[in-house]
């Protein structure tokens, strides 16, 4: 990143969460919420834990407030080290708040405390919260909603609490408590029209009510932004995380009274309520969309007309359903598979046509009738073709048969190889001669 760049998100950054630190504190200081040059008795020593709160808020947010003045010159692309180093600078930013208070408590005087020491203390470990603060609020859009809703909602409160002493002739806390510190406390809503009992009984539920509050109200307004489960289930944790911080830094205070011990456990409980706001926000189930009423020029139509509207919105509805949408992706398109080598086989047998008998060497067999040799053929018609097998392929030749040689002895006796072939020649004559001579008689 270019050093300009560089430059002008630092400045910004820096600049903003001073300005805030500092802007904070002389509203404060106007209002009569700090008094921190005033003498505080043991008695009243929550009084100065309650100072402490608030120097302890103003530091915190002035370095969240930094992040917010960042995100205009943070670009686009920046990473996670770009986050932290402005985060850094948020913190250093709101680390302006510990000289502005440490100057005026060095004439404060409480027993048993170094106050220039415990409020810078408290003031540096606030401005170290802040830069978790600042980065919150540079990586996320709900952490910004929560830390400028809870901000603003404090202040209110704040200024709702001494609205009464601005009036004209009206008393201020500081003066009705004489030289004690204002009753006003961070997150409570203090008004002197108030009796105690119901005062401690605000401070009790008005940090977790504002939390759970803001915590559904943002939620909902991320579901309404299509923003993912966790961000909208955390959306309520940042702001309410911030008044814990506060109250867990400045303590719970140890007076009888138990003046600080009450907005402390509330405190200690507005991070859970904001959480638990905003995860309500997220697991609430959108109600179904109501089934429209038919318009009233359409109720007297015949019975075809409501079918063809009742038919067109049911098409309406299942498109609605499978077209995709944010909550719905588009289901993955499954690619074609491959054809195997079997099947590319199988279609190629399917397609080839159907050997001949020339090729295969196999003829069908006729059915002929029987030669009586004596029959002559209808007239017009010709007698079938005697089908002639085909000679059969390669004969094989025939070997010669050895002659075995004649037994000797008189039991082999017989007549002369030439007696022998004349008598079968004349035998086969006259079987010829017999068969010649019975054509006529058949």
């Amino acid at each position: 990143m270019a050093f300009r760049t560089w430059a002008k998100l630092l400045g910004a950054v820096v600049g903003g969460a001073a300005l805030a630190g500092a802007g904070q504190l002389g509203l404060a200081y106007g209002l009569g919420i700090l008094r921190l040059t005033r003498v505080v008795e043991v008695t009243a020593r929550d009084q100065w834990t309650s100072q402490l709160a608030w120097v302890a808020w103003i530091a915190v947010t002035a370095a969240a407030i930094g992040g917010l003045a960042g995100m205009a010159r943070l670009p686009r692309q920046a990473g996670a080290g770009t986050r932290i180093v402005a985060a850094i600078a948020a913190g250093v930013g709101g680390a302006v708040v510990v000289p502005l208070t440490m100057q005026p408590a060095r004439t404060a005087q409480i027993a048993g405390v170094d106050p220039v020491f415990v409020i810078g203390i408290c003031a540096g470990l606030a401005a170290l919260a802040g830069i978790f603060a600042a980065y919150a609020t540079l990586s996320r859009a709900v952490a910004r909603w929560s830390v400028a809703t809870i901000g603003i909602a404090i202040w209110v409160i704040a200024i709702a609490s001494v609205a009464s002493s601005l009036a004209p002739g009206g008393k201020s806390p500081a003066s009705a408590a004489g030289d004690q510190l204002p009753a006003v406390r961070l997150g409570v809503f203090d008004a002197d029209f108030l009796a105690s009992s119901v005062t401690q009984r605000i401070a009790l539920l008005a940090m977790p009510s504002l939390a759970l509050l803001c915590g559904v109200i943002l939620g909902l307004v991320a579901r309404g932004r299509s923003l993912s489960l966790l961000n909208i289930a955390l959306a309520g944790l940042p702001g309410p995380a911030l008044l814990t911080v506060a109250y867990l830094i400045a303590g719970p205070g140890s007076g009888a009274d138990r003046y600080e011990v009450v907005p402390y456990w509330a405190a200690m409980t507005a991070a859970g309520a904001g959480v638990l706001g905003s995860v309500l926000a997220a697991v609430l189930r959108r109600s179904p969309a109501t089934d429209e009423a038919p318009p009233a020029e359409t109720k007297d139509k015949p019975a075809e007309t409501k079918d063809k509207l009742a038919e067109a919105k049911d098409k309406k509805e299942k498109k609605a359903k499978s077209d995709p949408t944010p909550d719905r992706p588009p289901l993955p398109r499954r690619e074609a598979k491959p054809v195997s080598a079997i099947a590319r086989a199988a279609a190629g047998r399917a397609r080839a046509p159907e050997p001949r008998p020339a090729d295969t060497g196999v003829f069908p067999v006729q059915q002929v009738s029987p030669f009586d040799g004596f029959t002559p053929p209808a007239r017009g018609v010709r007698p079938e073709p005697t089908p002639v097998s085909p000679p059969l392929p390669n004969p094989q030749p025939i070997a010669p048969q050895p002659i075995a040689p004649p037994p000797a002895g008189p039991a082999a006796a017989g007549p002369a190889p030439d007696q022998r072939g004349r008598g079968r020649r004349q035998q086969s004559d006259g079987e010829f001669v017999d068969w010649v001579s019975g054509l006529g008689h058949g």
